[in-house]
């Protein structure tokens, strides 16, 4: 009877995941891919175009061409990323390669959409002439905010918004173990290098693309790891049972105990391991408070799972 019970238990179970997992492919992620896409050419059409200046990636060289030329940073993102979408759909993920050809597609058409009909950028008055009142470097943040946002939800959706991140995936796949951080700040360093010469030898656009990268680089890790960071704490302390139950009544979290040896006294003591939320480190501090021989030392965790914490 048990038996059967905990069949049917892990029938539901299993049930659950899939429906989850429909739910995700067919809702979630393309709701995800459409509003990453709309954010993207809001991005390009609105802020950078009215400011001139290029981020890195394909983006840059697209809004470099147009400055230049008047052709739609719409079209050379489809033009360059056409070739990466082959190899993608070849060598990577197919589901990888589906949504980021979505995701381009969809961005591509936005930013083509938006030049033709005119649609309002910041800074840019109806006849065409930048407003003296406009601050550059609010463009230039807001774009970089937003684009991470974009960025974030990409990456959750399991796309990429292509150029470098499909070159990154290609690099990641054959070399697993090798930091493609660089590879990808080197690539985007070269368009933004660029650019100073394409604006005219101009600094200010440089500038510019280096505060719409770091605002879209902590916008995303902020929305991809800083909803789920922690702080852990470790502490070694002669009184393990009297503050674990302490902890673990008032803070709601367990607490690991390890056996320690103090090599300056070589005394016996214990080390508590507990990872607790960032609002919850003033509660543990007053804790802590009330155990004078105990040291503790503190760290950030980017992510956590588990009981207690998100899964």
């Amino acid at each position: 009877m048990e038996q059967t019970e905990t069949s049917e238990k892990k029938a539901r179970k299993r049930m659950s995941e899939k429906t989850k997992k429909r739910i995700n492919n067919f809702v979630v992620a393309p709701i995800s891919i459409l509003v990453a896409s709309f954010i993207r050419a809001i991005c390009v059409h609105c802020f950078m175009l009215s400011f001139n200046f290029a981020p890195g990636g394909v983006t840059g060289i697209g809004t470099m061409i147009e400055f230049k030329t008047g052709f739609s940073t719409g079209y050379t993102n489809m033009i360059i990323n056409a070739p990466l979408i082959i190899l993608a759909f070849i060598f990577l993920s197919k589901s990888y390669a589906i949504k980021s050809t979505a995701a381009i597609g969809l961005a591509s058409a936005g930013m083509v959409i938006m030049k033709q009909f005119d649609f309002p950028q910041y800074g840019v008055t109806a006849g065409g002439v930048i407003d003296p009142a406009a601050e550059p470097v609010l463009a230039a943040v807001a774009c970089g905010v937003l684009g991470g946002v974009g960025v974030a939800m990409m990456i959750r959706a399991g796309g990429s918004n292509g150029g470098t991140d499909i070159l990154a995936a290609f690099i990641q796949r054959k070399y697993q173990a090798t930091n493609i951080t660089w590879f990808i700040m080197g690539l985007d360093g070269i368009v933004i290098f660029v650019s100073f010469f394409v604006y005219g030898n101009n600094l200010t656009p440089v500038l510019m693309s280096l505060t719409q990268q770091f605002c879209s680089a902590m916008m995303g890790d902020v929305i991809l790891t800083g909803f789920k960071s922690a702080i852990k704490y470790e502490i070694i302390t002669d009184d393990p049972e009297t503050l674990s139950a302490e902890l673990i009544q008032k803070l709601g979290h367990s607490v690991t105990k390890m056996d320690a040896t103090g090599m300056y006294a070589h005394s016996e003591r214990a080390l508590l391991i507990c990872v607790v939320r960032k609002r919850q480190v003033s509660d543990f501090n007053n804790i802590l408070k009330k155990y004078p021989n105990t040291f503790a030392y503190v760290s950030s965790t980017s992510e956590v799972f588990g009981k207690g914490f998100s899964r």
